[in-house]
């Protein structure tokens, strides 16, 4: 418990915290009225958003209601006159041809109790067959609306009103009367809604028969619980959330004695638009502590907190290009700040003074190991000078080989040197420019006359450390020994040497050294090899953490070396 109030009691002495807890204080009264009355407007707009919307569901749906009504009307109206008509089929038909010419219909005619429509405005009798509806009919026959997704005359989606017809003798039920509206004449083509508002026509069974949103994703508003049929007889608006998550404020009107209704729903925060009450109902007192805020702000600024971000500034313009501290600025600020930035001031400048003397050490160590990178190669072309004079002055074949393998090795050796000593910064190594100056030196030096050999390199732009790029200038060294070694061709035509570097996605690099083989080895070629090249070009790619991979194909043999690229070391001063 102790530990507790010694925490809250720093915390309190910060400045920040004693700010907050004063402007708190002294906005909480302020607070609780503008909650409280922000519900009370809140309830007000939503009952008079309820509302609203009973009246904006009847306007938007009046005019579908007439057309419904005009439907069922046409429907009654043929149920009574279909059986005179239908003692002469052909005039029955030109009949209702009349009635959907003269309205906006899309089909009027009779089907009987198996879905054979004998009479319509279609050019001939066809049938729908026993359908869902057609048995839901039967069951109830009475005057009702349906929908049609896909009627077989109009080849549209339909509304379609239907009325029960009996015969006169024996009063059976014998088939129904209808009368289709497409949908496109029901929607209301003058008016444009958003697509959080829409208004719907349903049939008694909850069945959509009109909305102002696509069908196909009408019953997207409809409210997530329960069925739709178990809202149809409330009477007060309610409010739900939608199929897609979305609070709704619903509304149902019925019209049409019960058997079609009028639901209308727009989102719950559609009562908060254009209101700026409803749509922010704690930004007044936001806005109070916004000013009171910006004078605290304003104060503590004049005091503290500018003097501080002065200083900041200060300290983040030596970091990026060692700016030095101007003191002056800090003339009017509190005596302990400006000892702060004094401080600073005397750090920096004992930073750079000890950054020069690092810099001038790193730089004359920079000379030294150039120099002795220079004075290696020096040695090692001396050391091959002198492996060529023992070579030249040797008459064994195999002596000879020995010793140009051993040159050829010392030559790379002093080539990596030279190139090591003219890298900048000795960070990293051109690999690809290295690796193109040993091909040049190997194929000049291991080639001989009688052997004049196709060269064709391929050398992405590579920068490796000098610990890879050592090991992979030896390794394609002795690759390429190898490759003059059992370099041949076909009668006829010259050897080819091919040397590949390829930069890999991943921080993966790959090495190809490839050369065609002769197509018979003559007793002379056929000089026993001691394995040594193998071995070290299995140390090298191990050196790499590479994998090599050897082929052979009676054509070409090829070395190819995968191996992962190393993050280049930084250079003194980055």
């Amino acid at each position: 418990m102790f530990n507790i109030l010694q925490v809250a009691k720093a915390a309190f002495d910060k400045l920040g915290i004693r700010f907050a807890v004063v402007l708190a204080v002294a906005l909480l009264p302020l607070t609780i009225v503008s909650v409280l009355r922000s519900q009370s407007v809140i309830s007000e707009a939503r009952s008079q958003s309820e509302a609203a919307l009973d009246g904006e569901t009847l306007r938007v749906v009046s005019r579908e209601l007439a057309l419904i009504e005009e439907a069922k009307g046409a429907a009654i109206a043929l149920a009574e006159v279909i059986p005179q008509l239908m003692a002469n089929p052909e005039s029955c038909s030109k009949s209702m041809k009349r009635i959907v010419d003269a309205q906006p219909f899309s089909f009027a005619g009779y089907y009987d109790l198996t879905g054979y429509i004998a009479c319509s405005n279609a050019d001939a009798p066809f049938s729908i067959g026993l359908t869902e509806d057609l048995k839901a009919q039967i069951a109830d026959p009475r005057t009702t609306v349906l929908v049609n997704r896909d009627a077989p005359v109009s080849g549209t989606s339909v509304l379609y009103a239907t009325s029960p017809m009996y015969s006169e003798d024996t009063e059976e039920l014998t088939g129904f009367a209808a009368v289709s509206v497409p949908h496109r004449a029901l929607a209301p083509a003058s008016e444009k809604f958003t697509d959080n508002v829409a208004f719907l026509t349903l049939n008694w069974d909850g069945q959509i028969l009109t909305s102002t949103v696509p069908l196909d994703s009408a019953d997207q508003v409809l409210p997530v619980e329960g069925e739709i049929i178990d809202y149809l007889g409330r009477l007060d608006p309610f409010t739900r959330k939608d199929r897609a998550g979305v609070l709704r404020t619903y509304s149902v009107v019925p019209i049409l004695n019960g058997q079609v209704y009028a639901l209308g729903t727009w989102p719950e925060a559609s009562i908060s638009e254009n209101n700026f009450y409803m749509s922010s109902p704690g930004m007044f007192p936001a806005l109070m502590w916004l000013a009171s805020l910006a004078v605290a702000w304003f104060a503590s600024s004049l005091l503290v907190t500018g003097h501080v971000l002065r200083l900041r500034n200060a300290m983040r313009s030596f970091t990026q290009d060692r700016s030095p501290t101007d003191l002056a600025s800090f003339r009017h600020a509190p005596q302990e700040l400006r000892e702060v930035a004094q401080a600073h001031a005397d750090m920096t400048d004992q930073l750079m003074r000890d950054e020069a003397l690092l810099e001038d050490t790193v730089r004359q160590k920079e000379v030294l190991l150039r120099e002795v990178h220079h004075r290696v190669k020096n040695n090692l072309q001396l050391i091959a000078s002198i492996m060529n004079m023992q070579m030249r002055g040797s008459k064994s074949p195999e002596v000879h080989q020995l010793m140009r393998g051993l040159h050829d090795r010392v030559i790379s050796l002093a080539t990596i040197h030279r190139g090591l000593y003219q890298t900048t910064g000795l960070a990293d190594v051109r690999v690809d420019e290295l690796l193109a100056e040993i091909v040049q030196q190997v194929v000049r030096i291991g080639a001989t006359d009688h052997k004049a050999i196709d060269v064709k390199t391929e050398l992405n732009e590579l920068h490796l450390n000098p610990d890879q790029a050592v090991p992979l200038s030896l390794m394609v060294t002795e690759a390429l020994t190898n490759a003059l070694k059992y370099i041949g061709a076909k009668e006829g035509q010259k050897p080819k040497l091919t040397v590949e570097l390829r930069s890999l996605d991943d921080d993966m690099a790959e090495i190809l050294v490839r050369n065609t083989l002769p197509s018979v080895v003559t007793p002379s070629e056929e000089i026993e090899s001691t394995g040594l090249g193998s071995q070290l070009l299995e140390a090298f790619c191990q050196q790499l953490y590479g994998e090599m991979e050897k082929t052979d194909d009676g054509e070409w043999f090829t070395v190819k070396v995968g191996f992962p690229v190393e993050e280049l070391t930084p250079k003194p001063g980055e």
